[in-house]
């Protein structure tokens, strides 16, 4: 079984100039939570362009179907793979799952982001809190249904916080 390797995958794709999203797992995780993730889950536009830099970046890796592992390395052109709905794929370095959307948000342009450092030094874009939210609170799952009480229960304590550390209004003289 290969080792997780996000940090490497994520670097990898932002170097290639791959426009994406990080949600899922590692987005939970960069919010706050404390569960752990097998996988690295991006959203992408789903068009030639955007696969061809995602192909051309992972083929060092050996980039193989997850379901069907037996096909051996990923051979299918930029233009085949756009007919997929999503790609779950296993390289040298871990697991990819690439989504053109998530629901019941929509695909890469409607997804609201944050820009966090994942990477030591490095920035991403990560799906906002509350879209995130918002996803895991239609999944059925029971990890999906935990990590929606986990994450409600990180914005609830940000917005306390931010609450009691917002500045007061100094009272002026004349109301003293």
């Amino acid at each position: 079984m290969t080792a997780q390797r996000s940090d490497d995958l994520l670097i990898l794709l932002q170097d290639a100039g791959l426009d994406f999203v990080v949600v899922g797992g590692v987005a939970a995780i960069a919010h706050g939570s404390a569960r752990s993730t097998k996988d690295l889950n991006i959203v992408v536009k789903f068009n030639e362009e955007s696969l061809q830099i995602l192909v051309d970046a992972l083929r060092p890796h050996r980039p193989k179907h997850l379901s069907r592992p037996d096909l051996g390395v990923v051979n299918q052109s930029a233009q085949e793979l756009s007919s997929h709905r999503l790609l779950l794929l296993i390289t040298d370095l871990g697991r990819l799952d690439v989504l053109r959307e998530v629901s019941p948000i929509g695909g890469l342009q409607s997804l609201a982001t944050v820009d966090m450092e994942l990477v030591e030094g490095r920035f991403f874009p990560v799906i906002s809190l509350d879209q995130l939210i918002l996803i895991k609170s239609t999944l059925t799952r029971p990890k999906d249904r935990d990590v929606e009480t986990e994450l409600r229960t990180i914005r609830s304590l940000a917005c306390e916080t931010a609450w009691e550390t917002s500045p007061r209004p100094t009272p002026s003289p004349e109301n003293s």
